[in-house]
């Protein structure tokens, strides 16, 4: 029995090592992707809860995106009880381009934010769909370069978000920590075997959302990015990833703890299910998971019981540490990123407890609010 333990652990291990290498390898190669020059008719659709905060500095974005092609901003609102409702309607008044859309309208069958996407992708005018978020911001050219990405063989473009650098300790995690699973996304992608994507930032075909849909989601809190991704592989599509500058997306920072947990254990909260979307996917959440336990284990023992397996655990965390480090620098080369060590460090130290505890949270996710709406 302890031999078998033994084995599975050792499995665990070198899984985990191994799609370390994957995401390194993968963000080396030279992939180069077609540039359509052609200006094409595009839907932006954006789902908004709650969001009169934010909403302005997002539509004024929007209004100022350099597109030449035909071009609408199809704005959801999601039941918001604030003053959302109103902010849109205003832009749509003195823009004809905005339109006001309820959360209403979409498949009652759905919740939380995918029956406001619903919503915002039945009422496209076009086939290409870009999606971004209200606590987002967006360069001029964002619609232009996500645009550009789409040609006949590509069907789903995968965005890059980045955090800003801000003075908090908490943002100093959230944004290494952003540019390490968005490299891990760029490098698996490169090597066509896409795992993952951000709601913030990317774009599909609508005839593929009318084949596949969110119905099969219905349960989960996220699923509009990841999960929905997952559904669209199995149909043998095209995906890139859109790692033009002019494309990044800034994301919303976090500098409240419980904040930032609650978003995280959000996102993690998909993991759960993921293998009934791609089992080689969740193998690898599983051993990322387990792998850290062990080394969280490892290093209780050897602190405080003298353990014996104080090599095992020196070797885990030296391979461990060499290939992640090698994951920051060519991801932040490739993404224009500017390199920071001691930051890379700080958040080395910081990951092991953040991934068992996203683990352990993911479980709980149904009682995590998401704009005021729960699965219970």
């Amino acid at each position: 029995m302890y031999l078998a333990i033994s084995y599975i652990i050792l499995l665990l291990i070198v899984i985990y090592m191994i799609s370390l290498l994957l995401y390194f390898a993968g963000n080396f190669l030279s992939v180069k992707n077609k540039i359509n020059e052609e200006p094409i008719p595009i839907s932006i659709i954006v789902a908004v809860k709650n969001g009169e905060k934010s909403l302005p500095m997002l539509l004024n974005d929007l209004e100022h995106q350099n597109y030449k092609g035909m071009i609408e901003y199809l704005i959801v609102d999601d039941e918001s009880t604030d003053n959302t409702k109103k902010i849109i309607k205003q832009f749509q008044n003195k823009n004809n381009k905005f339109i006001y859309i309820s959360s209403k309208e979409g498949n009652q069958q759905l919740f939380f934010k995918k029956r406001a996407l619903d919503a915002g992708i039945k009422n496209a005018k076009f086939d290409i769909l870009l999606f971004t978020d209200v606590d987002c911001r967006l360069k001029p050219s964002w619609a232009k370069s996500m645009a550009q990405s789409f040609h006949e063989d590509v069907d789903y473009v995968i965005g890059f978000s980045e955090v800003p650098y801000y003075n908090n300790i908490i943002t100093w995690f959230q944004r290494i920590d952003f540019l390490m699973l968005l490299t891990a996304a760029r490098g698996i992608c490169n090597l066509k075997i896409p795992f993952a994507s951000t709601g913030q930032n990317q774009a599909y075909r609508k005839k593929l959302y009318d084949e596949i849909g969110f119905l099969s989601l219905s349960n989960s809190i996220q699923g509009d990015d990841s999960l929905f991704l997952q559904l669209c592989i199995k149909n043998n599509i095209a995906v890139i990833f859109n790692d033009n500058p002019k494309s990044f997306v800034t994301s919303r920072i976090e500098t409240k703890f419980w904040n930032f947990i609650k978003q995280r254990i959000r996102w993690s909260g998909d993991a759960k299910i993921m293998w009934k979307f791609n089992k080689i996917f969740f193998s690898i959440i599983v051993a990322t998971f387990s792998t850290n336990l062990l080394i969280m284990i490892l290093t209780y023992e050897s602190i405080f019981l003298k353990s014996t397996y104080t090599s095992y655990l020196q070797y885990i965390l030296f391979i461990k540490f060499i290939l992640e480090l090698l994951i920051y620098i060519v991801g932040a080369l490739k993404l224009k990123f500017k390199l920071n060590l001691p930051l890379f460090l700080y958040w080395f130290i910081l990951e092991i407890p953040y991934v068992i505890c996203m683990g352990i949270g993911s479980i709980f996710v149904k009682y995590i609010s998401w704009r005021g709406q729960k699965t219970i």
